[in-house]
């Protein structure tokens, strides 16, 4: 038992000196809170206590046989309390002492109420709730302090305890009060409660439930060595300063959201602008005057008999008048003519197609677009101009 309660202190010990030496052996000291953190040696306590202690089983809660005074043992303990920060320490804590607990079957076991020593050791994180609440202060009087750790209890290793020895690992928590006498010294009150698993009781006092629990409650004396206090992390004139520049940045913000809101301003004005222009250009595009009917250019190009061949003479015609046409986006629409006196329909048909395809594929070669071309042939069905009475006047195309 012992060397397993060595090993587990050992290594409680090096997990804490290494933790806190890695936090505050530095070049420059940590701060927290407005305080320096110090040096691994300061802010030590070791204390001594003594008092009651009570073992409950998990079935025998307000139903134990047996008188209550007559299950009230007692402990002592030692302690080792390393503060970190004002308010997180770590404590490292052996308590001893008896229970006192009438056996559940005394037919079996007798009446009286067996004697069972046990020790307990483990490793508790505590919170000084004055600190965290109210603000750390050198002069405090009283101080409250919380506490939850873990760690090792064994029971009954003597021959004049009940049973033989067990033991189990253990959670404990509990409520440390603090009162200031001296720098040096403070008087403690802590209340604690660990559970553990019962099958580490001995069998005259086991309920055959599946866990204990132990409290107790003792008094005693807390000394405090090397540095006690905490020293202020920055000086006033630092703190000045922080504040000082605190109040710029904050007049700086509050420049920065009135040109936001003039910007914020121009922008909706802007924003309107742009859309009185927007309906100026859509008014201006709807009231555009449309090109009048009564005189739209037209041209006629003539071909020569049986040929659809664009003469020397209807290109004169047809470059002045793709000048006209080429700085307006009017339709245009492309009609191909033959003359019923020579050839047959069919051929007729045909020639009229290659006379208008050919005089629309000219206009796009000049750059005029193909979404306004509507090009027609009607063959030698009709004619194209009433007068005079010549078949050479239907050998033509007509744009218009």
């Amino acid at each position: 038992m012992f060397w397993i309660m060595k090993k587990f202190v050992l290594c409680l010990l090096l997990v804490a000196a290494q933790t806190v030496a890695m936090a505050q052996e530095r070049e420059r000291p940590l701060r927290w809170q407005g305080f320096e953190t110090n040096c691994f040696w300061d802010n030590w306590e070791v204390a001594l206590g003594g008092g009651n202690s009570m073992l409950l089983v998990a079935e025998s809660w307000g139903s134990d046989p047996g008188k209550f005074i007559n299950r009230n043992g007692w402990n002592a303990n030692v302690g080792f309390t390393k503060w970190v920060v004002p308010t997180l320490g770590m404590r490292l804590q052996l308590d001893g002492g008896e229970f006192r607990n009438y056996s559940f079957d005394q037919p079996l076991y007798g009446s009286e109420a067996f004697k069972t020593p046990y020790m307990f050791v483990h490793g508790d994180v505590l919170v000084n709730m004055s600190n965290w609440i109210g603000g750390y202060n050198p002069n405090r009087i009283y101080t409250a302090i919380s506490y939850v750790g873990f760690g090792y209890t064994a029971m009954s290793w003597t021959k004049h305890s009940a049973g033989s020895y067990n033991g189990e690992f253990a959670f404990s928590s509990g409520f440390l009060s603090k009162f200031r006498i001296s720098p040096q010294w403070d008087i403690e009150l802590d209340l604690r409660t660990w559970l553990f698993a019962e099958k580490s009781l001995p069998a005259e006092i086991r309920s055959d439930g599946r866990y204990a629990v132990g409290l107790s409650a003792s008094l005693g004396v807390a000394y405090r060595f090397n540095q006690r206090d905490w020293t202020p992390g920055y000086s006033q004139v630092e703190v000045d300063g922080y504040i000082a520049a605190i109040m710029a940045l904050e007049d700086g913000l509050v420049a920065s959201d009135v040109a936001l809101v003039e910007a914020a301003k121009e922008i909706e004005a802007l924003e309107a602008k742009n859309k009185s222009l927007e309906a100026d250009i859509a008014r201006s595009k709807a009231d555009k005057p449309k090109p009048c009917q009564g005189v739209k250019p037209e041209c006629v190009a003539f071909f020569a008999i049986g040929d659809a061949t664009i003469s020397d003479y209807a290109l004169a015609t047809l470059e002045t008048y793709v000048e006209q046409i080429r700085s307006n986006d009017m339709p245009i629409t492309v009609v191909g003519y033959a003359d019923k006196e020579t050839g047959s329909a069919q051929r007729n048909e045909q020639l009229s197609k290659e006379r208008a395809e050919g005089i629309t594929a000219w206009l796009m070669k000049w750059g005029i677009d193909a979404s306004r071309i509507t090009t027609e042939w009607v063959g030698d069905t009709e004619v194209a101009f009433e007068s005079p009475a010549s078949p050479i006047v239907n050998r033509c195309v007509i744009i218009k």
